[in-house]
């Protein structure tokens, strides 16, 4: 059995999604690397890390690939989280890059299923960089969707 458990302070989050234009301005203190907050036990991910895998599928995927590895006009985000502050991925999601001239990655931050979801994306992007968890959808911890569903 592997059981790897990476806490932040994911909690903490909850009021940045409006104030990620302050944060980019650099008026608040850099967030701690440690907003990711996971697990995963044989494959199997926590409820909100299932959720940020749900959400990139859907808003991430087409441009990053299935796995987050990247593709031949998006970069890996799995490499991306590896060596960037999750204040720095907020800022990119909230604001969009331009990445070189005709290459832009969108803005969405008028996206509210994304822009709510930020940590979970985080936390499953993480999980995948850290090496705790392979390529492919992962299940749910049992006892965790239990839990989620009660």
């Amino acid at each position: 059995m592997t059981v790897i458990v990476k806490a932040g302070w994911a909690c903490a989050f909850a009021a940045g999604v409006l104030g990620l234009a302050v944060l980019a301005g650099g008026a608040a203190e850099s967030l701690a690397d440690d907003v990711a907050d996971y697990t995963v036990i044989d494959g199997n991910v926590d409820p909100n890390t299932r959720e940020g895998y749900t959400v990139y599928s859907r808003a991430c995927m087409a441009c990053h690939g299935p796995d987050g590895l990247g593709s031949s006009f998006a970069p890996s985000l799995i490499q991306a989280a590896e060596r960037r502050s999750f204040e720095e991925f907020a800022q990119t999601i909230a604001e969009g890059r331009e990445i070189q001239p005709g290459q832009v990655m969108p803005s969405f931050a008028d996206d509210l299923y994304v822009m709510s979801n930020l940590v979970n994306v985080w936390s499953y992007l993480k999980a995948r960089a850290d090496g705790g968890l392979g390529r492919g959808r992962p299940g749910i911890i049992e006892d965790m969707q239990e839990d989620e569903e009660s």
